[in-house]
């Protein structure tokens, strides 16, 4: 919700409206139905004296975050035909009420905001950020506010040629298509030779070839960088001056690394841009079967 009160949805911060446009525009020529949410923290009795007074102000503003969410329905009208907008007020922690809502489903998306441009680098993926990677059964992409004037959207996709590197590629594809964007695909490798580096870029070629990459209508740019993976991805970032990086995950388990040689907390703090992570099929969430049954019972 925004920091200054009364609530609008005009007022929201950039990251939390930038998500809910990114959300609307990845759902809308597929007609995938969007569910908004937000989670207000739990209220503090010791602040408002009272139960009954802090039972008053919780109805108050989820009455008010209610009216939020539905404002921004009608200002990201769906195409006749798709399934209807759900909005959801949660209360507690942001990150597992919001996994508890998108539920232990691999094919549901995560869109979140992070926080503001003034809080850049290790504070923007913070915790919500972190455990949303780690525990979410389907993709997170999280949402940055943009660092420039520029209004090209450029997406850097890294594959390290796996399988979950081929489901990058046809995920930066689509994207790159419905956002009218550049695409760049950067491939880390260890060695110098030419014929290696050759080698690679056939393979990476390879996986494009399954996409249709060709209807794009800025092309694609395919980089095949020598050195360390998280290193290479950072400068194909910086030098696209990247809107989002998508990346896969490594994990059939958690989140502890992203490609090989890529750890969440090495990585994610260095990125200045929005990043969508991929789980691996058979990915399975550390959180306890008890937390989704919660869920369960909740709905």
């Amino acid at each position: 919700m925004p920091a200054s009160r009364p609530w609008a949805a005009a007022n929201l911060a950039a990251p939390s409206r930038m998500a809910v446009r990114q959300a609307f525009q990845a759902a809308h020529s597929s007609r995938i139905p969007v569910t908004l949410v937000t989670v207000l923290p739990r209220p503090s009795q010791s602040w408002f004296g009272s139960p009954e007074e802090c039972e008053r102000n919780a109805t108050t503003d989820r009455i008010a975050a209610e009216a939020i969410l539905k404002d921004l329905t009608v200002l990201h009208p769906q195409q006749p035909g798709s399934a209807v907008t759900n909005c959801i007020v949660r209360t507690g922690d942001a990150w597992e009420e919001l996994i508890r809502v998108a539920g232990n489903r691999p094919d549901t998306l995560l869109v979140c905001g992070t926080r503001d441009l003034s809080a850049l680098r290790r504070v923007l993926f913070g915790s919500t950020g972190l455990k949303l990677l780690r525990f979410a059964a389907g993709p997170v992409w999280l949402v940055k506010p943009r660092v420039d004037d520029n209004d090209s959207t450029d997406i850097v996709a890294a594959t390290d040629l796996s399988p979950v590197g081929a489901d990058v590629l046809q995920s930066a594809v689509a994207l790159a298509k419905r956002l009218n964007a550049r695409l760049h695909i950067v491939h880390a490798v260890s060695s110098d030779v030419p014929a290696v580096r050759d080698d690679c870029e056939c393979k990476v070629h390879e996986q494009l070839a399954d996409t249709d990459y060709r209807t794009l209508p800025f092309g694609v740019r395919v980089r095949v960088l020598s050195g360390e993976p998280e290193q290479c991805i950072l400068q194909a970032a910086q030098d696209a001056s990247a809107d989002l990086v998508i990346l896969g995950t490594s994990s059939t388990t958690g989140v502890s690394g992203l490609l090989p040689g890529i750890t969440v907390e090495g990585l994610l703090p260095e990125l200045t841009c929005s990043v969508l992570a991929l789980k691996p099929e058979g990915f399975r969430s550390m959180l306890p079967s008890d937390f989704w049954t919660m869920e369960r019972s909740a709905q």
